[in-house]
């Protein structure tokens, strides 16, 4: 699995900061990228604040103070401008609680350069008119990611009310928040849960409310997000052990499989006719299924024979209730 540029920069930050050292090889491996790719990302950590020295055969030790830009950002405008876009669509909303510190930064960097018909900075205009939200939110949404990314930067345990969608109620928890993954539009917290005591997945817009507690908490030596998220279709892992398909697209549908986003190890072979045989092993069945489906007859399981005869009597099921 290949995590995208803006997951990858949020990994090695975590990953340093929870290490006193780490060569580029083991940045690589921990991304699942290269170590050109890691040389690449150190550059763009350092021209956007992040300090660090090279130890040699030790490796990269982070230094957890940004360098201090000449416009004198504070640390808050700094965060703002800097982490909250990659992952707060929200962020150039009025009603966002860091819109000011976000508009403020974005005035000091631009300040020079200014617009012809106004003094206003063409950066603050730019930023204004950039939207990313694409779905409504609750107010209290956008409440929560300041506190989730608090928590997350300085290892603070958090006091979370959860709404469980496959249980429908609400539970109380408390959460290690180890990593923010953006997945299919959604924002979800890989977090160890001291109630279920196991590391699981969290979806963001179903916390209710959050409380940042005075625990601190030290992530698991042994944790490994790429190996956590290996053969996750997308984000859930609801089976033990991963299982293969093949499936084939049709020539009207394959060109659309070519921009899907793979978050685990995927091969795409073109057949003559203008399909398309797709190979993968996912730990997510049902959400890989539900993709599938999609596509309605465009696409076809040709293997598992199991899964392809669990569909197939699916669909004589849909066809009975259609027909009668």
């Amino acid at each position: 699995m290949r995590t995208q540029k803006a997951e990858r920069l949020f990994y090695i930050i975590k990953y340093l900061d929870n290490h006193e050292t780490a060569t580029a090889a083991e940045l690589a491996k921990h991304c699942q990228t290269s170590v050109r790719s890691i040389y690449r990302d150190m550059r763009v950590l350092e021209e956007i604040g992040y300090y660090y020295i090279n130890e040699g055969k030790k490796g990269y030790k982070l230094i957890h103070k940004p360098i201090e830009s000449p416009q004198n950002l504070t640390s808050d405008e700094w965060m703002a401008l800097v982490l909250y876009p990659f992952i707060s669509g929200d962020i150039t909303s009025v009603q966002h609680p860091l819109f000011p510190t976000y508009r403020s930064g974005l005035e000091k960097i631009g300040g020079k350069v200014l617009n012809n018909k106004n003094a206003l900075p063409i950066s603050a205009q730019i930023g204004e008119r950039i939207l990313f939200q694409d779905q409504y939110r609750e107010s209290y949404q956008i409440e929560i990611m300041p506190v989730l990314l608090e928590a997350i930067v300085h290892n603070r345990t958090i006091d979370v009310s959860y709404y469980s969608m496959h249980r429908n109620m609400i539970s109380q928890r408390k959460l290690d928040p180890y990593y923010l993954v953006p997945r299919g539009g959604q924002l979800y917290v890989i977090a160890y849960c001291h109630n279920r005591e196991k590391i699981l997945v969290f979806r963001l817009n179903r916390i209710q409310k959050i409380a940042l507690t005075e625990q601190q908490f030290t992530m698991k030596k042994d944790f490994s997000i790429s190996d956590f998220l290996a053969n996750r279709w997308s984000i859930f892992a609801e089976e033990h052990e991963p299982i293969s398909f093949t499936v084939k697209f049709s020539k009207e549908v394959s060109r659309y499989i070519y921009e899907h986003d793979f978050y685990t190890e995927t091969s795409l072979i073109e057949q003559e006719d203008g399909s398309l045989l797709l190979k993968t092993t996912v730990k997510s069945k049902l959400e890989f299924l539900r993709w599938i489906r999609s596509f309605g007859t465009n696409a076809e399981v040709l293997q598992p024979d199991e899964v392809r005869e669990e569909l197939r009597d699916e669909y004589e099921e849909m066809v009975r209730k259609y027909w009668e």
